[in-house]
């Protein structure tokens, strides 16, 4: 009988052993833990439960002076993300600008059809798709249509999704769709100069560099086409996902490395030339900000800038890493779906529930959060509220879903209500020779100078 009390005593202090040694502690009721004093592990305890993270300002960070570069005039803005590196500068627009010209290029937003496109143009011309697959060229000084072209195929239904984009290479206008077709028009005047069908649907606008086109699809997958001849050079086949987003972002390249934005939330590091992986990171967390797991994708970035990757997933992790290396630099909990602008010691990042945040280059801190979704009239119902930002004159510049346009002091994260366009506009306003222009839902190209 001794011996089972014993037995029962000891599987108690056992269970509570497991349960909580904290508890066994208090207790303490047989004196195990004696009078010596409790030494502690050594290191730095990190919670590792990123999504019930908030995002604070650091006093510190805070007292740290801005330094942006000087701003540029650019001639032309070439791709999503106004080049191959998804990095626009710090652009030039005038201290005051004002309206020159609105003009109506074709069908809006309805119920299935969506615009993702963002236009792109030189000095001379701006380039813009609507949501039925019209191809307008517009006039940047008056707003008269230089050229327009139906480019979709007239067999197949519009009651779908529009994915896909456009890019600018020279006189060469390369447009891609959710019907997997790429295609080559003369920029002048709109004559097809080629055109392929993957027979798959693209997702994502193409990037350009070096005379190629790097182009994904929703099957996850990067096909390399040569741009004055559509010849295929390479692909490469990431693991496929059952469930995507739309609109995401595009791939990032340099001369040697391509950066490709991978539907399973990995950034994958491939050859430019041979398509070889050189390198692979995840940007996927358990316990996503999103509460949707089952996309993975990274709509925000990535964007190359003095070396190193900015990416974010849809699960909320905001990630800067090396880009020979794949190592992580820094990390913090943000979801965005919008690339970042990175310029002088600044990120700058618009969150997909309304506000922009400035963190510091060198190690993820926050400098200041301007907190816009306060001064809008809708509620987020989990898409983005915002499109992504610009850096303009030294200000950061970013559109609504309720129509207006918000400037915001790059030093302070003081903001303004700039303009009101009348209408939503989630694609990011674009920077031609001072010129800011605007492409609204209703498939509207408002442009202020």
């Amino acid at each position: 009988m001794r011996i089972k009390l014993r037995l029962i005593l000891l599987y108690i202090i056992v269970g509570l052993f497991i349960n909580s040694c904290s508890s066994l502690k208090d207790l303490d009721v047989f004196d195990l833990y004696g009078t010596s004093d409790e030494s502690k592990i050594e290191g730095k305890r990190l919670d590792i439960s990123v999504s019930i993270k908030e995002i604070k300002v650091s006093p510190d960070a805070a007292k740290i002076p801005v330094k942006l570069d000087k701003p540029v005039r650019n001639s032309n803005w070439s791709q999503k993300g106004s080049n191959n590196y998804n990095s626009p500068e710090n652009l030039y627009i005038n201290e005051e600008i004002k309206f020159l010209w609105k003009k109506d290029v074709g069908d809006g937003e309805g119920t299935y059809n969506k615009i993702y496109t963002q236009p792109v143009g030189n000095d001379s011309s701006i380039y813009v798709l609507d949501s039925e697959g019209k191809l307008v060229s517009i006039d940047i000084q008056n707003g008269n249509i230089i050229w327009e072209k139906e480019v979709f195929p007239e067999e197949e239904s519009i009651n779908s999704n529009i994915d896909g984009g456009l890019a600018l290479v020279n006189d060469n206008l390369i447009l891609s769709s959710s019907y997997g077709e790429i295609i080559n028009l003369n920029s002048i005047t709109g004559e097809i100069i080629w055109k392929k069908n993957i027979y798959k649907p693209v997702q994502g606008a193409p990037a350009i560099n070096n005379d190629l086109i790097y182009q994904m699809t929703v099957n996850n997958e990067l096909y390399v086409l040569d741009v004055f001849t559509g010849t295929e050079l390479w692909r490469y086949s990431a693991s496929h996902v059952s469930a995507i987003s739309n609109g995401s972002s595009s791939p990032a390249v340099t001369s040697d490395i391509v950066i490709f934005p991978s539907n399973t939330g990995e950034i994958l590091a491939l050859d430019a030339l041979t398509g070889s992986v050189l390198w692979n990171s995840s940007l996927v967390i358990e316990g996503s900000i999103s509460g949707t797991l089952e996309l993975t994708d990274i709509d925000s970035g990535p964007v190359i800038h003095d070396g190193l990757i900015y990416a974010s997933s849809l699960s909320g992790k905001f990630a800067v890493i090396d880009l020979i290396s794949g190592t992580f630099i820094w990390e913090i909990p943000i979801k965005t779906s919008n690339n970042s602008i990175i310029n002088g010691d600044s990120v700058f990042i618009s969150s997909d529930d309304g506000r922009v945040i400035n963190v510091l280059k060198d190690n993820g801190e926050v400098r200041w959060i301007a907190n816009i979704y306060e001064a809008l009239k809708i509620e987020s119902n989990g898409i983005p509220l915002c499109s992504t930002p610009i850096l303009a004159k030294s200000n950061i510049i970013l559109s609504c879903y309720d129509g207006n346009v918000f400037k915001i002091n790059s030093s302070n994260g003081d903001y303004e209500k700039l303009i009101n366009l009348g209408e939503a506009s989630f694609i990011s306003p674009i920077i031609i020779n001072g010129h800011i222009i605007f492409y609204t839902e209703d498939a509207e190209l408002i442009v202020y100078r």
